[in-house]
C-alpha cells in the first residue's frame, strides 16, 4: 500500500468517524428533545391528576357537608318524636284509670269482631 492509499483510507475513516460522531450528537439532540417532550406530558398529566383529585375532594367535602346537615335535621326529629312519644306515655297513663272501655271489656280489640263494637264507640 503506498502512502497515498494509506491517507486516503485514513481521510475515509476519518469521515466515517466524524459522520458517526455528528449522527450520536443529532440522536443525542433527538434523545433531549424526545426527554422534553416527556417531561412536559408528565408534567401536564400530573397537574391533570391534581387537579381531578382537587375536585375529587372539593366533592366529597360537599357530600358530607350535605350528609351532616340532613344528619342534625334527622336528630332534631328523632328528639322530637321522643318527646311526642313520652308526652302520648303519659296522656295515656292518665287516662287508663279513668277509662271506662278498657274497665268494662277487657278484651276489646283482641279480634275481628271487636272491630264494630269499636267503630260504634264515641270518640
Amino acid at each position: 500500500m503506498s502512502d497515498c492509499d494509506i491517507s486516503r483510507s485514513f481521510l475515509q475513516i476519518n469521515d466515517q468517524s466524524s459522520f458517526m460522531l455528528q449522527r450520536c450528537e443529532s440522536s443525542g439532540d433527538d434523545d433531549d428533545d424526545w426527554r422534553l417532550k416527556r417531561r412536559e406530558n408528565n408534567r401536564v398529566a400530573a397537574q391533570k391528576s391534581r387537579n381531578r383529585q382537587t375536585q375529587r375532594a372539593d366533592e366529597l367535602h360537599k357530600a358530607y357537608e350535605c350528609l351532616d346537615q340532613k344528619n342534625r335535621l334527622l336528630k332534631k326529629e328523632v328528639q322530637f318524636l321522643s318527646e311526642e312519644q313520652m308526652r302520648l306515655t303519659e296522656a295515656l297513663k292518665a287516662h287508663e284509670p279513668l277509662c271506662l272501655i278498657r274497665h268494662c271489656v277487657p278484651t276489646l280489640g283482641s279480634g275481628p269482631r271487636d272491630l264494630g263494637v269499636l267503630s260504634s264507640l264515641p270518640r
